[in-house]
């Protein structure tokens, strides 16, 4: 688990790697750390890293507790356990997620959507490190580390008042912030290449490394899923792959989506019509009838497409 982690960790890029190193020394600490980014950046592979980096803690559990999925009311039940008996239904005694973290690190994943209520129980958990399980008498301590995220500004939330500002100050001790994938270009290939290689030992393939030509397509798309999109796209290339290039077609439609701002509905269907016709060139080899009858059209018709398109 530990070495596919840390090459899994490589795949964030330079920046990344760089700024964190800062942090290594503040990591072994028993501070929270605020983990901000857009969806798909890599935070929980962050805060992974985290907890293996620290000595104390790699070989204790890493317990995720995403927000959304716990609701309100049974929120304490299943982070902080319950007793026999507690309410109908409560058979036996079960630890909650916190007692199973004990001397590892907490994630909390998607700390925004956290009730009014809920926020209320992490901030005394957080300041006070005690909590109790339902139906108990006595208060359990925690020396579990505690690892948030987050994929919008926490900070502004709490100005507008739909975060709770003491909460924020408690998790921010140690805030760390994850560029999206479009702001650090040079790691899209980076990125895109290691996923080559992965897959190709996981599907036994061999699929080239980027080129010239695929390196410009893929900087021209804006990767708005980020990490997680970028690993996507290369997965589902690679398992549909009839050559050793990875087929851009999908990613150049997509691309041109993104910008119908900026160009004409004629350009967009030209732009259309140029790909399917050269996927179909290049799966029937250039021969004319077989495209003909591929896309339910005369020779002639191909032959003027062909043309018009400059494809050969």
């Amino acid at each position: 688990m530990q070495n596919t982690l840390f090459q899994d960790f490589n795949i964030i890029g330079s920046y990344i790697g760089e700024y964190l190193l800062k942090y290594k020394s503040l990591l072994k600490l028993d501070s929270t750390v605020l983990i901000t980014g857009e969806t798909g950046t890599g935070k929980e592979l962050i805060a992974r890293w985290i907890h293996f980096m620290d000595e104390t803690r790699k070989d204790k559990p890493f317990v995720k507790i995403t927000i959304p999925n716990i609701g309100e009311n049974i929120f304490e039940s299943e982070v902080f356990g319950y007793e026999k008996g507690a309410f109908t239904g409560a058979i036996s005694s079960k630890k909650g997620r916190i007692e199973i973290a004990e001397n590892g690190t907490i994630f909390l994943d998607e700390i925004e959507n956290a009730t009014p209520s809920t926020q209320s129980k992490l901030l005394q958990l957080l300041e006070d490190r005690i909590y109790r399980k339902v139906g108990g008498t006595e208060y359990m301590r925690t020396e579990a580390r505690f690892v948030i995220a987050t994929n919008v500004d926490l900070y502004e939330e709490a100005k507008q008042g739909r975060f709770r500002s003491d909460l924020y100050y408690r998790l921010a001790v140690l805030d760390l912030y994850l560029p999206a994938l479009r702001e650090r270009e040079g790691d899209i290939i980076e990125i895109a290449n290691f996923y080559i290689e992965k897959f190709n030992s996981k599907f036994c393939k061999s699929i080239k490394l980027l080129g010239k030509a695929e390196i410009n397509e893929l900087l021209k798309y804006k990767w708005s899923g980020n990490i997680r999109e970028l690993r996507n796209f290369v997965e589902k290339q690679m398992v549909f792959a009839e050559s050793d290039k990875l087929d851009l077609a999908e990613l150049k439609l997509k691309c041109a989506a993104q910008n119908l701002g900026s160009i004409s509905y004629e350009e967009y269907i030209g732009r259309m019509e140029r790909e399917y016709i050269e996927k179909i060139y290049r799966q029937r080899n250039g021969r004319v009838e077989e495209i003909a009858e591929a896309i339910g059209m005369s020779a002639p018709f191909v032959y003027k497409k062909l043309k018009e398109h400059g494809i050969k």
